[in-house]
């Protein structure tokens, strides 16, 4: 698959998510195009330098760095940008792609486990977004903003799935009108933030799915296929370059009914 050019030299990303998964490709990709890359630390130290040294092999030109942030947990997410300030990094790029999503019935969610998939994906949105943003409003404007976020988000917040996944369905579709929301106040400052609403993607998270279904949800996929992690980065580095485009969630599901 031809990939576009990206030219991100000179600037800084931070990918929270960004030891494994989506998270991780996006940081090749921005490697590739030549930027420096920050990821949020897995809990696993060895997951973490494994990250980092697949990211450097991307592009030995750039830098790559990491910091612990438990996304839902507002003291850590300001000491994670606090950690990135005393870098004397100045942050163009947030790529927000930490979450979970557990597979449980209906019947089996407990307050405990909804609260943690609401406080990890919603609440982490928040915080990544606030602190983000107070760093970014101090930046020069570049064109018609001082800095870029993106939500990764899913097409689970838009159309649902299965009431195995109510509280991460529920989740996304609040960080999908948070977008909308968020937009307006960051327009103010000239941040622009948007959201990416991944369909059905070959990830480790996805890999467990039975073989029936499977099946059944690669039949209502226009295209017939799943896409590849990859072609999430590509898209992300698409709408972190896009102009004119503010407070929206772009769907990537290949077509889905």
């Amino acid at each position: 698959m031809a990939k576009a050019h990206f030219d991100f030299s000179n600037t800084w990303t931070v990918i929270t998510g960004g030891a494994s998964g989506i998270g991780l490709t996006c940081a090749f990709a921005v490697a590739h195009a030549g930027g420096n890359v920050v990821i949020s630390s897995s809990r696993k130290p060895e997951k973490t330098q494994v990250a980092l040294q697949q990211i450097q092999k991307a592009n030995s030109k750039v830098q790559a760095k990491a910091f612990p942030c438990e996304v839902g947990d507002e003291n850590s997410v300001a000491s994670f940008f606090k950690s990135i300030q005393h870098e004397n990094i100045k942050i163009n790029h947030v790529i927000h792609s930490a979450g979970i999503s557990p597979n449980t019935d209906f019947f089996d969610q407990t307050q405990a486990e909804w609260d943690q998939v609401q406080n990890t994906n919603t609440t982490g949105s928040f915080l990544v977004t606030k602190h983000a943003a107070l760093q970014m409003k101090n930046n020069p404007l570049l064109g018609d903003f001082r800095g870029r976020i993106l939500l990764i988000t899913s097409t689970n917040g838009i159309n649902s799935w299965d009431p195995v996944s109510a509280h991460y369905d529920a989740s996304k579709a609040a960080n999908n009108l948070f977008v909308r929301v968020a937009a307006e106040k960051l327009s103010e400052n000239q941040i622009c933030i948007n959201g990416l609403a991944p369909g059905w993607i070959n990830t480790e998270l996805n890999s467990t799915l039975p073989p029936d279904v499977r099946e059944k949800e690669s039949a209502k996929i226009w295209i017939k296929r799943w896409a590849e992690p990859d072609e999430m980065a590509q898209c992300a580095m698409h709408l972190l370059s896009m102009p004119y485009l503010m407070g929206q969630v772009i769907m990537a599901d290949g077509g889905y009914r």
